[in-house]
């Protein structure tokens, strides 16, 4: 089957199952819609004549209390008579029940009649403070009030409007159960009927929506209970009616789809003969760029999608083919880097020197490949010289830095020159004409006399230094009296060639620790992003001293510098040297 016959069915295939798709999801949407939208419109409808009903009761209640403050515990005043006859509220009578003995008082109306027996026992029935309202459906323009008040029995008659009211909302059907009363609403059909399922769910004082089925005829039923009048109120809407326009809807609209449909597979069988040739011609180079690599830009003609297709083949081709100069490239630059690396670290010494004398440990982690940190240390018996550096930036560039400046203790060392200041002075020439002040460095040299136990010192511009003296027995050792080399301090290595280097000589007695490091110890940071800090640093160097450790001092800093960080990559290379002088 060629692939303008499968184009053919699958496109048609593809269409008729979209449109049907596409259509059954918008009419179950529509639907559901329909149906909230309906329940929702018949609890709010149900809602306004509750509300109605609750205004009219309301405004009963506040008559009755009214009246009462006019009642002066015998006769009502006639101020309150005349307003309630002008006002046509109804009638309200009053009763004082003494020993057992009912005794009218007085009523609002004109002419009083007695109550009927059976009334009469009911408003004696009532506990004290109880209020009860009735309501008849024969005459739901009376709200019948009974009030239980002290030694007064209230009975009113009053006018009710609220029923009124909550039937101009929508056309209601009532069921007073005390009563055994039922009102149909108008429209309903089969009444009798209705009244038997209704009444099935009009229980138990609730309010809600329900879908009621008589006969062949489906209803929605709102419903609420009123507490006010002790009856259930509700509307039923005919589901027929009410869907009959969307039924109409969903066939114009399953007609129109048709119709759709039928025009699209005509447009697709006229324009796949020129669609298919321009695919074969795009696969085609696909395919040979795919079994070799290579292939030539795609020319076509015409601007469809197809055509736009092309058009991104030949700049992914385009792409793909500078990427991989881009990776070879890449591969050359990494092996290049890694040979730099391991050139880089033939120029460090061994991370441990230890003699009868002291112990000395570095420790080194570049940022990238290759670092621009760089420590050094030799040793001739007597005495020890030690240094650290931290080039500008890291990386290649700073890489080549500390190499030269590696070269200059190599040969200062095979010279004799001992003198820190001489060493860094020297290394400050040759890092001048090398990075033309683009390039500099920082750095500290040391010269430790192991028989005088004193170290002599040069800085430039390097972070200080500290000295962890050995506490006198029975104390322990203080912050302040860690000792900073912050002396003999001139400007960094490579910025000017008239930097001038000092040296100052400090004790550094056996059972002290001597601590040096770059900034990058202090710039660590976790993944959190929080640095290391000088504070942790110098907290170390206490802690240390003070258990009697401080010949551990680089193991512990080492131990949590590696837990701070763990993997996170850092913007900076970290170095540090510790030098422990062992008691004599």
């Amino acid at each position: 089957m060629s692939i303008k016959i499968k184009f053919l069915v699958i496109t048609s295939l593809l269409l008729l199952l979209s449109s049907a798709t596409i259509f059954w999801i918008n009419r179950s949407s529509f639907l559901d819609d329909k149906r909230s939208y309906l329940y929702s419109s018949a609890m709010e409808r149900i809602q306004n004549a509750t509300d109605e009903i609750t205004k009219g009761s309301d405004k009963v209640m506040e008559r009755v209390q009214t009246a009462l403050l006019f009642f002066d515990g015998a006769v009502f005043s006639n101020q309150i008579k005349t307003v309630a006859t002008q006002q046509k509220w109804g009638n309200i009578q009053v009763y004082r029940q003494v020993e057992g003995t009912t005794q009218f008082m007085d009523s609002l109306a004109e002419t009083a009649t007695s109550l009927p027996p059976a009334q009469l026992r009911y408003l004696q029935a009532l506990p004290e403070g109880k209020l009860q309202t009735d309501l008849n459906l024969d005459r739901p323009d009376s709200l019948i009030v009974y009030f239980h008040k002290g030694e007064l029995l209230i009975y009113g008659d009053l006018k009710f409007e609220g029923l009124k009211l909550a039937s101009q909302k929508g056309a209601l059907g009532l069921w007073s159960p005390g009563r055994s009363q039922w009102k149909s609403p108008a429209g309903l059909q089969n009444p009798e009927m209705a009244k038997q399922a209704f009444m099935a769910f009009l229980k138990d004082q609730s309010s809600g929506v329900r879908e009621v089925e008589l006969g062949h005829r489906e209803y929605l039923v709102s419903y609420s209970y009123l507490p006010q009048i002790q009856t259930y109120m509700f509307q039923a809407f005919d589901k027929a009616q009410i869907y009959s326009v969307l039924k109409q809807t969903m066939n114009k609209t399953l007609m129109a789809s048709a119709l759709i449909i039928a025009l699209g597979l005509i447009a697709t069988f006229v324009s796949v003969d020129s669609l298919t040739q321009s695919i074969s011609v795009l696969a085609g180079g696909m395919s040979l760029f795919a079994s070799t690599g290579q292939s030539k830009p795609i020319h076509l003609k015409s601007s469809d999608e197809v055509g736009r297709m092309a058009k991104v083949f030949n700049s992914m081709l385009e792409k793909i083919q500078g990427l991989l100069r881009q990776t070879e490239e890449k591969a050359r630059m990494e092996a290049e880097l890694e040979t730099a690396k391991e050139v880089q670290t033939t120029l460090l010494p061994k991370s441990k020197a230890d003699t009868d004398r002291y112990t000395l440990k570095g420790f080194y982690q570049p940022a990238t490949e290759c670092g621009g940190d760089l420590w050094f240390h030799f040793n001739d018996g007597e005495k020890l010289f030690v240094f650290i550096g931290d080039a500008t930036g890291h990386g290649v560039p700073a890489a080549l830095i500390t190499s030269a400046a590696r070269s200059v203790l190599s040969l200062s060392m095979a010279e004799n020159i001992w003198d820190p200041a001489k060493v860094l002075s020297m290394m400050n020439q040759v890092l001048c004409d090398l990075a033309k002040g683009e390039k500099m460095m920082t750095a500290f040299a040391a010269l430790y006399d192991q028989t005088n136990h004193t170290l002599t010192y040069s800085n430039a511009s390097h972070d200080f230094p500290l000295i962890c003296p050995l506490p006198a027995e029975g104390k322990k050792l203080k912050k302040n009296d860690l000792v900073f080399l912050t002396d003999a301090n001139s400007k960094r290595l490579g910025e000017t060639k008239e930097s001038v280097f000092s040296t100052v000589t400090v004790p550094l007695q056996p059972g002290s620790a001597f601590f040096a490091y770059t900034d990058g110890l202090i710039d660590a940071v976790n993944k959190e992003g929080t640095a290391y800090g000088e504070r942790a640093v110098i907290k170390t160097a206490v802690d240390s001293t003070n258990r009697g450790a401080a010949r551990s001092l680089h193991d512990i800093m080492q131990k949590q510098i590696v837990e701070h960080i763990e993997a996170q990559e850092q913007p900076d290379d970290i170095t540090f040297i510790g030098l422990y002088v062992k008691p004599t």
